[in-house]
């Protein structure tokens, strides 16, 4: 392999390694969360009681489901270019086109991240409130 091909295969796997890294960790904190509150009585009872109750939740839910989303996004984009690799009928075909276009638009991955950590850091403040607030 010459060295082009072998540095960007590093700066990929590099990449990859990050982005699984990254998306374990908002997966793992928008599920821990709520179950956080669902296993603690006191917990749930403070944040059930809370006039923000239904936000936190559902933001929450959001930050999970923006990840569950791109997964799907970045998944499906994959899976055309496997197909299309090798076989020029299909690389001429709308699909694989589409998703090669997705799959080159790299600020799609950032804005999905962006907005989960948001969820994320909106349902971890209402939550410090309800418990910081005298």
């Amino acid at each position: 392999m010459d060295d082009d091909r072998q540095q960007k295969k590093s700066h990929f796997d590099n990449y990859a390694d990050y982005s699984r890294t990254l998306r374990a960790w908002l997966v793992a904190y928008g599920i821990g969360g709520p179950v956080l509150f669902v296993s603690n009585k006191e917990l749930a009872a403070k944040v059930g009681a809370s006039a923000h109750a239904e936000e936190i939740i559902l933001a929450f839910l959001l930050g999970v489901a923006l990840q569950i989303v791109l997964a799907l996004i970045n998944k499906w984009s994959a899976w055309h270019m496997y197909a299309g690799a090798g076989d020029s009928d299909y690389q001429r075909s709308w699909r694989y086109r589409f998703w090669g276009f997705i799959n080159d638009q790299s600020w799609l991955d950032f804005w999905i991240d962006v907005l989960s950590i948001a969820a994320f850091i909106l349902a971890t403040a209402l939550v410090l409130r309800i418990f910081l607030t005298p």
